[in-house]
């Protein structure tokens, strides 16, 4: 599967996650089919306030229905347009029915769990629970009030819950969609979006990135010699270092068996050069295979104006192939010597050794 591919299947199953886009965009279709015969009804029976109000919920709905569509944030719609307006209609209904009213609450709460942020409903319930619970009171009794008190507190609290479980699990799928069960680095079908945002933060403010192709060297060969639970090892070993040595703001994608990438936002070739520099010795000196030492050849590659991430990638990809050209076990800048390479190894050796 070519990279873009992967970026879109990635997307999709993750926008597949989002239960609350599509729970709000469920809810508000079902709304709309219950609540529009109901509103033509009340035109036609001449109950003109109420059929205005439906029409104003019948709108509000729509509208989510297109933003959740569009991928466009719907919470706000919600909260505001929807919940708000919801409960000051719901204090008037009190006054004429308090049964209806009181019923009325509870798909409210669900809903809200359903179409916001966990966050934001356990506010948003607070808010329905302090202005329904009072007026159930004044308008009910104890009896009833207390019941009824008791019932919503219970389907606010089991909503929470649930949907607290549901964020936790689509948290530990999006991590083992995004990241390397091995390693835990970042996984080539997050690499995209990545590094396309690196590329539009170039087009819009000139923010420099460089990318670095990192390669094992003679990987097959440990495998071969000491066996796969060595080369995974191997593995895990070297993406310990990358995340020891490496910076906040890099992010280290494993591509392949033994390939890497990583992405150095806000940073030039030459300050990126040096950094891969440190890691490849301090990797060569790493106690990782019995008896030997295991390599890495580094391509890096700054991104230039006009560049996708695809071509950005493949120039890394390039100079991580000359590097394996002259003999591995170093990093390369360009395929051709624009730099003066030699010079710029010995500063980064003399840095790494005055550290």
């Amino acid at each position: 599967m070519e990279p873009d591919q992967q970026g879109t299947q990635v997307s999709a199953l993750l926008g597949n996650t989002d239960f609350r886009a599509k729970a709000t965009l469920g809810v508000a279709k079902a709304a709309l089919c219950l609540l529009l015969p109901l509103t033509i009804l009340n035109f036609v029976d001449g109950n003109t306030s109420v059929a205005l109000v439906s029409s104003y919920v019948l709108v509000l709905l729509a509208l989510n229905v297109y933003l959740v569509v569009n991928s466009r944030c719907h919470e706000n719609v919600t909260t505001y347009g929807l919940v708000l307006p919801g409960m000051v209609l719901m204090s008037v209904v009190f006054q004429h029915n308090a049964i209806v009213a009181s019923l009325w609450c509870y798909p409210a709460i669900i809903a809200c769990y359903c179409m916001l942020s966990r966050h934001r409903a356990v506010y948003v319930n607070l808010f329905i629970l302090t202005m329904a619970v009072p007026q159930a009171i004044r308008y009910l009794g104890p009896e009833y009030s207390t019941r009824i008190a008791a019932t919503l507190i219970a389907i606010s609290l089991f909503s929470f819950i649930l949907v607290r479980t549901i964020d936790q699990l689509n948290s530990r799928l999006q991590q083992r969609l995004l990241r390397d069960p091995l390693t835990g680095l970042l996984n080539r079908l997050s690499m995209k979006d990545t590094l396309q945002e690196a590329v539009s933060l170039y087009e819009a403010h000139s923010q420099a990135a460089t990318l670095l192709a990192v390669d094992i060297d003679y990987f097959k060969s440990i495998n071969d010699r000491f066996g796969h639970e060595a080369g995974d090892l191997a593995l895990t070993e070297l993406a310990s270092i990358f995340d020891n040595n490496l910076r906040d703001t890099d992010k280290a994608f494993r591509t392949g068996g033994e390939e890497f990438l990583i992405l150095m936002p806000a940073t030039h070739e030459k300050e990126a050069y040096k950094i891969a520099e440190r890691l490849r010795r301090k990797i060569e000196l790493a106690d990782i295979i019995p008896g030997d030492s295991m390599t890495i050849s580094v391509g890096a590659a700054q991104l230039r104006q006009g560049e996708d991430w695809q071509q950005w990638n493949k120039r890394a990809d390039d100079h991580l192939y000359e590097a394996k050209r002259l003999g591995r076990n170093r990093v390369t800048l360009s395929n051709r010597k624009h730099l003066n390479v030699i010079d710029i190894r010995k500063n980064a050796a003399r840095t790494w050794h005055d550290t």
